[in-house]
């Protein structure tokens, strides 16, 4: 690198029940400083907020931000007077204040989506009109000022043809996205996870992590659930995420189906608790109907963990390229047809699944190897190589 490149991404929350992209910044931020970069972040998060501890990263809250819009005149004035101070800008998220303001003051911002023009929006009627008049008015214009939209998949980049917004006059670029692996010790995550949930010690069970939310197709593993049991076939699960009315929803949806001896719920679980989570499960389940990513899938790899997940998730053929999962539709009976099709494995398939499920890891999603390819896309860009 010619000299350090200064980065300031910005994006409205860190805080990690907001789901996957405050684990993803942090992790590709760190990556970026061993580069050479220097990146500081900018939030909506409270002043005293601390939802990430790290020397290397100056993280810069500015909050609160009013309304859905995230509407913050704190955050503009400290970016209007502060601007000058970094050479690039990296926004996450769109719908939001954020990228107008980027639009106003700055020159060179590129814009992580994070799956939020995902076609699976569609089908949400009020919502679509709502944000197609918002893209009209405001949210095309910010991207087409942006040097890039960042996309983390080829898939990705297809199902924005196929959107309900046009967006062919913005350019985008695919980057390798990944996190960093977490060494812990496994006997202690263990022992905290049992602690916490002493009826699953005895039990093999599949693992759902995340937000809950109608894009994670949960209501499709819980009538999957529902019809294995009725078949006789043993299964057991644990959501967890953090409470909200589509979570209550589930719940009710479970308990109607009398599931309560075989679906469990927990809050958000962090740290070693969550390590332990998905030490202990038998495999990672998401049933999505739509995922730019999937940190947890990606959490679940580095553990060494098969997943079982749907083609609506965009890393999905990194996956099975890897046989390091089993990938079904967005389907009731397809997913159903996988988790059958897993529970019929011996040990000897599931540990080779699992090796297989780290090797896809580092191949695709590790940050400390050569894939992590958007600190090189930054330098050739910003030096116009």
């Amino acid at each position: 690198m010619k000299k350090k490149i200064k980065i300031l991404r910005i994006i409205s929350s860190l805080n990690p029940k907001y789901g996957g992209p405050s684990k993803t910044i942090i992790d590709s931020s760190l990556s970026l400083i061993k580069e050479g970069f220097k990146v500081d972040i900018l939030t909506n998060d409270l002043k005293k907020s601390n939802f990430f501890k790290s020397r290397y990263i100056n993280i810069i809250n500015k909050g609160p931000a009013l309304g859905n819009y995230r509407f913050n005149l704190r955050l503009f004035l400290w970016l209007l007077k502060n601007r000058n101070s970094y050479d690039m800008f990296i926004v996450h998220g769109i719908w939001e204040f954020n990228t107008l303001i980027c639009r106003i003051l700055l020159k060179n911002y590129y814009v992580f989506t994070h799956g939020q023009l995902d076609p699976f929006f569609e089908t949400q009627i009020l919502k679509k009109i709502k944000k197609q008049i918002y893209w009209k008015l405001f949210e095309k214009k910010n991207l087409l000022q942006s040097k890039s939209l960042l996309l983390t998949s080829e898939n990705e980049k297809k199902l924005l043809d196929k959107t309900y917004v046009n967006t062919k006059k913005i350019r985008k670029s695919i980057i390798k996205y990944g996190i960093k692996k977490v060494n812990f010790n496994k006997a202690k995550c263990l022992k905290i996870f049992y602690k916490k949930f002493p009826y699953l010690k005895n039990k093999k069970f599949f693992l759902f992590l995340g937000r809950f939310h109608e894009k994670k197709g949960c209501e499709i593993l819980i009538k999957s659930v529902k019809k294995m049991v009725k078949n006789n076939i043993d299964i057991y699960v644990l959501m967890a995420g953090p409470q909200n009315n589509y979570k209550e929803k589930l719940k009710i949806l479970s308990s109607r189906s009398k599931l309560n001896n075989h679906i469990f719920w927990s809050d958000m679980i962090l740290d070693k608790l969550k390590w332990g989570a998905i030490s202990a499960s038998e495999a990672m389940v998401l049933s999505s109907h739509g995922e730019n990513f999937g940190v947890s899938i990606v959490e679940s790899l580095s553990c060494s963990k098969t997943v079982l997940t749907t083609n609506k998730v965009n890393i999905y053929r990194e996956v099975l390229n890897s046989n390091a999962g089993l990938i079904s539709k967005n389907k009731v009976n397809s997913f159903l047809s996988i988790l059958k099709k897993f529970k019929n494995f011996d040990k000897k398939k599931i540990r080779k699944m699992n090796k297989n499920s780290y090797e896809c890891f580092k191949s695709n999603f590790d940050l400390s190897s050569s894939q992590n390819s958007l600190g090189k896309f930054l330098i050739k860009d910003h030096y116009n190589i």
